[in-house]
């Protein structure tokens, strides 16, 4: 018995950690109880100070795991931060980088424009031209006639009414000029150009001067100082002529349309630039505009349709409507006979680089003569007519498109004299596809190089028989594409230039199915 007492202690001892000998008795092994109560509070007391240190530790963990999370945080935000700005600095950089690339670019496509295809000419043969002028481009004869008729008509019956109530200047017959009196218009430009002549009355008279402006070594701009004088030497001898007379209902025989009520100061102050005696553009448009609205008032209870003047949108331009709709337009343009020629002084022309008492000069009867004594000369049924009226029907329907340009139908007509007269060709209704690609080749030299010289002036090929006086003749040539040294202005008409070839194939193909389907 003690002997298993002896082994359930020992095994005791042994489940209660510390080591004790194996060869001891049983008083031996009652006596160390109290210490080993000790012994179990002190390792209670132990545990409880690791679990302390091990939660001070946990809390610790946590606190450094928190710092190091919003650490994290912190340095996220700060990492998005940077990015979100060396994007956007980046994007900056490359706006700048693309900003200079697209300005060179720019710079160098000013300084080398681009070359027009007009191999697309080559594409149409003559027989689909041919069909397209006479489908969609001519003008039928007996429309011309009745429109030319009309307006000539109503013109002369405003011209008289002027007249009748009485005016400050004389109104000579009027003149028929432009595309459709020379035969050459389109069914895009069917206007009715009208030059009215004006004088001064008796005993008042013009005195001219014509002023030449260099425009580089080899071209020259013209214009006119019209200088309003008093008298002359066939009223020098009639007594009428004098201003001292008191008796206002003195009658000349010799002199009987004398007006005694014009005096120097109403010409100066209508007509003329303030304390000046040249003749101002400006007053002469706003008088000629104020006489025809007179006219019209007196004479429209004659006529059933409405008369509109577009002032704002084309000087001079009027527009005839009818009540069926229909509506006629035509263009009256005061003008100034340059001495006894057919050369007219013109407010309307572009002068920009003139003032208001330098007139441009007009050479528009000396075009038609010229233009009708070489297709007098060519054979019947040439092509060369049909040429013009076919870019003149583009030139119409891509302004309608992109807007006006430095291009204008009378480039087009300076074009095809200069071909006519300086490269003589073969003009058969055959040979349209190529004379139509001479023009435009022609033109996109030209508008390249800023430079279109006027056909008649300073032109020795020109023969005498036309008549443009001599001092036109023999001078320096006249640069018609002037305006284009401003270089919007240029890269417009070279882009409208472009476009137009471009589109004319699908243009031509389209009206004439158009014309095959009505």
């Amino acid at each position: 018995m003690p002997k298993e007492g002896l082994t359930h202690e020992h095994v005791n001892m042994d489940q209660s950690g510390p080591t004790v000998d194996q060869n001891v008795s049983q008083g031996d092994v009652a006596q160390p109880e109290k210490p080993q109560a000790d012994h179990t509070d002190i390792h209670h007391e132990h545990q409880a100070d690791q679990r302390l240190l091990i939660d001070q530790k946990i809390a610790t963990s946590s606190q450094r795991l928190t710092m190091i999370t919003q650490g994290k945080q912190s340095s996220d935000q700060e990492d998005t931060y940077s990015w979100y700005l060396w994007k956007t600095l980046s994007l900056i950089s490359f706006y700048r980088i693309l900003k200079k690339f697209l300005r060179k670019g720019s710079k160098s496509q000013r300084k080398t424009p681009r070359c027009l295809n007009v191999s697309k000419v080559s594409d149409l043969d003559s027989k689909t031209l041919t069909s397209f002028h006479n489908q969609c481009v001519l003008v039928p004869p007996s429309h011309s006639w009745q429109t030319c008729e009309f307006v000539e008509g109503f013109v002369n019956d405003l011209l008289e009414a002027v007249r009748a109530k009485g005016s400050d200047m004389e109104i000579e017959d009027f003149v028929g000029v432009g595309s459709l009196y020379e035969q050459w218009a389109s069914r895009k430009s069917v206007v009715c150009d009208i030059h009215v002549p004006i004088i001064p009355p008796k005993p008042y008279s013009f005195e001219f001067e014509l002023l030449k402006e260099s425009r580089g070594s080899s071209t020259i701009q013209y214009c006119c100082r019209v200088k309003m004088t008093k008298g002359n030497a066939s009223l020098a001898i009639c007594p009428c002529s004098n201003s001292n007379l008191d008796d206002d209902d003195t009658l000349c025989l010799i002199h009987p349309d004398k007006k005694n009520n014009v005096t120097e100061s109403n010409i100066n102050y209508l007509l003329c630039q303030e304390n000046s005696s040249y003749l101002a553009k400006t007053h002469v448009v706003k008088w000629f505009k104020t006489a025809i609205w007179k006219a019209w008032d007196e004479i429209s209870h004659k006529y059933e349709f409405e008369l509109i003047f577009q002032n704002r949108e084309n000087p001079g331009s009027l527009r005839v409507r009818f009540r069926s709709g229909r509506v006629i337009l035509f263009k009256l343009t005061p003008v100034v006979r340059f001495k006894d020629s057919e050369v007219h002084l013109t407010p309307y022309l572009p002068s920009a680089i003139f003032s208001d008492i330098h007139w441009p000069v007009c050479f528009t009867r000396y075009e038609n003569a010229l233009l009708q004594r070489i297709t007098n000369s060519l054979p019947n049924n040439t092509c060369h007519i049909h040429c013009l009226q076919i870019l003149s029907f583009l030139h119409k329907h891509q302004t309608g498109l992109t807007g006006p340009c430095g291009l204008t139908s009378f480039h087009l007509k300076n074009a095809l004299l200069h071909l006519l007269v300086n490269k003589p060709s073969s003009w058969d209704p055959e040979q349209m596809a190529c004379r139509l690609n001479d023009l435009l080749t022609f033109l996109q030299q030209k508008v390249k190089a800023k430079s279109l010289n006027h056909a008649l002036v300073g032109n020795s090929l020109i023969p005498s028989e036309i008549g443009i006086p001599e001092e036109f003749r023999v001078g320096k040539p006249v640069n018609l594409f002037l305006p284009l040294s401003n270089e919007e202005l240029y890269l417009k008409t070279n882009r409208h230039l472009l476009e137009m070839i471009r589109n004319m194939p699908v243009l031509m193909y389209e009206y004439g199915s158009m014309r095959n389907i009505l």
